[in-house]
Formats: C-alpha cells, sequence, structure tokens
C-alpha cells in the first residue's frame, strides 16, 4: 500500500523534513543527518550530509559528482499537507567518505550491506559565481559601481550595502585575472570598500552580498537570543519564540577577548606611508584605539581593555609602507583594521527548538543578545553573526540544533 505523504511529514511540533535527490536516484529514505555551514569567512555555504546505504549502490550508480545534488528542506505547521518554509538547495558534490567492505557473492540472495556515508557539499551556484573569471578596466568610477558591474558579468544578482560607503571616484581601476571573489576581497584590500569591516559571500540562492558590518551594528537587530535562566518561570519569552524572530537557549556559552593579543599583534600606533601622484610621500598616523571605537563592531559601550602599562600608547608604533594607498583616501586603513578588531570579543552560543533555517542562515547581520542571568548582562547588547552551524540528526522524528558564532569589538556596555 502507498505510504500516505501527508502523515510521513506532519506531527505537532515537527521540525523539518529533508529531501535529498542526485539525478534520478531518491536517498531521502537514507538520509539521516543534515550540517548547513554558514559564515562571513567563507565565499559559500558548506553542507555535510549523511546517509545510510551500501557503497556498491554509489558506485554502480557512479555517483561521483558529475550531477547536481537536490536537497530539499519543508517545515510543516497546522496543517500536515502545506510546508510553511521549503527551501531548495542545489549542490555540488566535493568529495565523500565511503567504507568498503568484502562480502561473500551469494547466487540466490542479494543482501545489502549498509554503512555510514559522508558527503561534503556545496552550493553548486554560488562556487561557480564566486570562481567566475573576471579582467576589466574601470576609469572614474566609484567602487560600489565597480563592483555591480563585475557582479553583473555573472549570473548572480547583487546585494550591496551603500551605508557608510567610500564613494571617491577612482580615476583608474585595473581588476586584475582572478576570481571573482578574490578581486572583491582585492578592490576592499587596496581600497576599503566601507569606512568599516566589510564583509563578502555569495547565498545560496546566488545573491553576492557585500555587507558595512560597522553600519550594521547600529541597525536593528534580525533576530534576537534569550539565554533563560533555569528553575524560572519563562513561558511568555519562550511561547514568542516561534516566529524566526527570537530564539531561547537554556545553556552555557563561550565567550572570548582577546584585547590584548588584538593590540599588541597590530601596535597602539599605526603608521603608513602611502605615495600619492602629486607627492613624493605622505603620512597616515592611526590611533588603534580610536579606531576601534569608531570603526569597530561596538555595541553601545565603547571602551576596550588593553594592558597600556606593558604596550604605551606613546612609544610602540607600527610602520607600514608597501602599501602605496590612493592619494590621501584613509579608508583602505579603517576597512583593514576594523576587520582586525571586529572578533576581539566572540561568543558561541547553541540554541535548540523552534529553528527557522532562513534568518540562521542570515550571517553579517545583527542580532541581539538578551541574557537574564545576572552574572552576565555585561555580554547584552548588539553582535554580528559571524557564522552559523546547523545540524538536523533523524532518529524517530528529525531533530535540530544550531551552533552560532557572533562577534564584536567592546566587551561590555559600560
Amino acid at each position: 500500500m502507498a505510504e500516505n505523504k501527508s502523515s510521513r511529514y506532519w506531527s505537532p511540533n515537527r521540525t523539518y523534513e529533508f529531501e535529498l535527490k542526485i539525478g534520478k536516484v531518491d536517498l531521502t529514505p537514507d538520509l539521516y543527518s543534515v550540517s548547513i555551514i554558514t559564515s562571513i569567512d567563507a565565499p559559500y555555504q558548506t553542507f555535510i550530509l549523511k546517509i545510510f546505504a551500501d557503497p556498491n549502490d554509489i558506485i554502480l550508480e557512479k555517483i561521483y559528482g558529475q550531477t547536481p545534488l537536490k536537497l530539499t528542506s519543508r517545515l510543516y505547521g497546522t496543517a500536515p499537507s502545506i510546508p510553511m518554509e521549503q527551501i531548495q538547495f542545489e549542490l555540488m558534490y566535493l568529495s565523500s567518505d565511503m567504507p568498503l567492505q568484502v562480502s561473500v557473492p551469494s547466487p540466490q540472495n542479494i543482501q545489502k550491506d549498509r554503512q555510514p556515508i559522508t558527503i561534503v557539499c556545496v552550493s553548486r551556484k554560488a562556487f561557480a559565481t564566486m570562481n567566475w573569471l573576471v579582467n576589466y578596466v574601470y576609469h572614474n568610477m566609484t567602487l560600489t559601481a565597480t563592483i555591480n558591474d563585475l557582479i553583473s558579468k555573472t549570473q548572480a544578482t547583487s546585494k550591496i550595502d551603500t551605508q557608510g560607503a567610500n564613494k571617491e571616484k577612482i580615476d583608474q581601476i585595473l581588476i586584475p585575472s582572478s576570481t571573482l571573489y578574490k578581486n572583491l576581497k582585492y578592490l576592499n584590500r587596496t581600497f576599503g570598500i566601507y569606512d568599516g569591516m566589510a564583509a563578502i559571500f555569495c547565498t545560496h540562492d546566488n545573491k553576492v552580498c557585500v555587507k558595512n558590518l560597522t553600519a550594521k551594528m547600529t541597525s536593528s537587530s534580525k533576530f534576537v537570543i534569550y539565554q533563560l535562566p533555569l528553575g524560572a518561570d519563562n513561558t511568555k519569552i519562550i511561547d514568542k519564540c516561534t516566529d524566526g524572530k527570537n530564539f531561547y537557549t537554556t545553556k552555557n556559552f563561550t565567550t572570548t577577548y582577546k584585547g590584548n593579543s588584538a593590540f599588541a599583534f597590530m601596535a597602539p600606533n599605526i603608521r603608513h606611508i602611502v605615495k600619492p601622484k602629486d607627492r613624493l610621500f605622505y603620512t597616515i598616523d592611526t590611533n588603534l584605539q580610536d579606531l576601534s571605537k569608531e570603526y569597530g563592531l561596538i555595541s553601545k559601550g565603547n571602551k576596550i581593555f588593553f594592558d597600556q602599562e606593558a604596550m604605551p600608547i606613546t612609544s610602540r608604533v607600527s610602520i607600514h609602507k608597501d602599501h602605496t594607498g590612493y592619494e590621501l583616501s584613509e579608508s583602505f586603513i579603517k576597512a583593514k583594521y576594523a576587520r582586525r578588531v571586529s572578533a576581539i570579543t566572540e561568543i558561541s552560543i547553541e540554541i535548540e527548538n523552534s529553528m527557522r533555517i532562513l534568518n540562521l542562515m542570515e550571517v553579517g547581520e545583527a542580532v541581539k543578545l538578551d541574557t537574564k542571568i545576572d552574572s552576565t548582562k555585561d555580554f547584552t547588547g548588539m553582535y554580528i553573526l559571524r557564522a552559523s552551524h546547523l545540524t538536523f540528526l533523524r532518529q524517530k522524528e528529525w531533530g535540530s540544533s544550531a551552533m552560532l558564532h557572533l562577534m564584536r569589538t567592546n566587551r561590555t556596555l559600560t
């Protein structure tokens, strides 16, 4: 008897269901784990799929990466046949880990020897976009216009923040022969796309995002994460954590602070010697503490903690003369050092229940951490979502969890 699909996919409070196909081969019954890794430090998403199947079937079907994988996620609500949310991922097979065991051939019976198989994939369209070869020359254009034109050469669409953008028109920009991703990083390194930290990546639906993370810290939060104490009445908060804009956890989080190591590596005072076209040289002096407060990822309080006696501001200076700069512009300095001080404070926090994939994949957005525990009140406030690692594991039903990595420059709000 045919299985009723609605009863298969729906039960109260169920999380996502997944469907996996490679060409004509349906691996949905064999799929038992899905991990989705998204980060502002990577050009595109990584997917780790685990199936429980006979490796000989993979060999016989010649599933070696020449055919795209189709992964579909569906979230069902109160209506068992209508998904509340459906996302389709087209993936490119990168590698697999497949145990092969010796078996005794039997002419009477063909017995399946199922083994756990891990397949690592990336977003296929995003991979093609970020590895698109570009090589052009631009005259008298802003960086935003240049980036928009570069992306238009591909099959992707652009999503570029304009707030805080470097508006200077550059008389000539030579884009070397390389991939789109490397050249976008090159433009930021050479000229500074923003007076602040830029994040560059491509989403699963083939949108190239260029985000000003410094400006994001002053915008509204994409979602809120509540850390709730055990043994308290948290009903009101838990009840509203069903919309994808509010999440909660009762677990501890881990945090790191790297104030001393950051200032030791870069020095409290920085001097750049650049070469404008109308003079022999030009000196730009930068106070790292002042730059961090203005162009770092700051949430309210802007005090940066570091050992000023061991690293005196008046005497410790780093000198840089290899970057020629562009005229008298300081944007490349702000962009470079805003990135280096952006993650002085980091928090890793795990959430469970009421997960919604789309918002949790929105890396490079501001999120708010609201802890209801007195001892961790200093860590409340705005952060940038640096990376998310979503894990779905099928046992009797699909369970889910997410590890979120947050970052900002200042440690506390005061």
